[in-house]
């Protein structure tokens, strides 16, 4: 929280410099004529770069909210357990994340393929939190077909669709989701490094790589565990196991 208030000035000082620059552009524009050609475009070659300034400032202000709002949600507690449909929990943000990525880009489209267990039935679970792990990752998913989308139509190689394919499995002691997308997959050096906090293989602009260690705290709360299978170029698949039984001793050691 105390982040937040010095970069809150950032933000409204930044609009309100914008709105200044906008008022020293039209008094210029009605002193023109006493301005030379010189004086003239040296004065918008300057206020061109301060509007550009700005923007980028705006622009890294929101992104560092962005980060401390999650920072917010890793801390957060966000319930408690309650015997849930996994299955459900599952296709219900699945379907939110997609039409989040189509509203975001209209261009976007993806083939969702099912296969869940019909004994999967309900785990005792923090539903706002294991949803919010299964949004992050299909989240993820959506991305990485979609970029790999927009790189086989630049290269105009061999046709390419998108899918996702969601599965649940029912074991004797565990239950595991499976989120399997065919997009760009995840580099080797990098499979080690994607739950640590701030690593993030998308761009700057684009990511600030606290997804997946939020999802890495809140399986472990729960006694579970992720695990990652991906070929660069091919496919990542996470799977995330949790306990058919609740272990009580899984939230005190995910807080040591």
């Amino acid at each position: 929280h105390e982040i937040r208030n010095p970069l809150n000035f950032v933000k409204n000082f930044s609009e309100l410099s914008v709105e200044l620059l906008g008022e020293l552009q039209e008094v210029l524009q009605k002193n023109e004529a006493s301005l030379t050609d010189e004086q003239r475009g040296l004065v918008e070659e300057i206020s061109r770069d301060i509007s550009e300034n700005l923007e980028r400032i705006s622009h890294h202000g929101e992104r560092a909210n962005r980060i401390v709002q999650d920072m917010l949600r890793m801390g957060r507690g966000s319930g408690e357990r309650q015997a849930t449909n996994i299955n459900t929990l599952l296709e219900e943000h699945a379907r939110l994340a997609y039409h989040s990525a189509r509203a975001t880009n209209p261009d976007f489209n993806l083939t969702i393929e099912q296969d869940m267990d019909p004994e999967m039935g309900q785990l005792e679970v923090i539903s706002q939190d294991i949803g919010r792990v299964f949004l992050n990752m299909v989240s993820n998913a959506c991305y990485a077909t979609h970029q790999k989308r927009l790189a086989a139509e630049q290269s105009d190689g061999k046709p390419y669709t998108p899918i996702l394919r969601l599965a649940t499995k029912r074991g004797e002691e565990t239950a595991e989701v499976h989120i399997r997308d065919n997009g760009t997959g995840i580099p080797p050096e990098a499979i080690e490094k994607i739950f640590n906090p701030f690593f993030t293989t998308k761009p700057t602009d684009q990511g600030t790589g606290l997804g997946l260690s939020m999802c890495n705290d809140i399986v472990r709360s729960h006694g579970g565990s992720i695990r990652v299978e991906s070929e660069p170029g091919e496919y990542t698949n996470m799977i995330i196991s949790l306990p058919l039984a609740h272990r009580e001793e899984a939230d005190t050691e995910a807080t040591e």
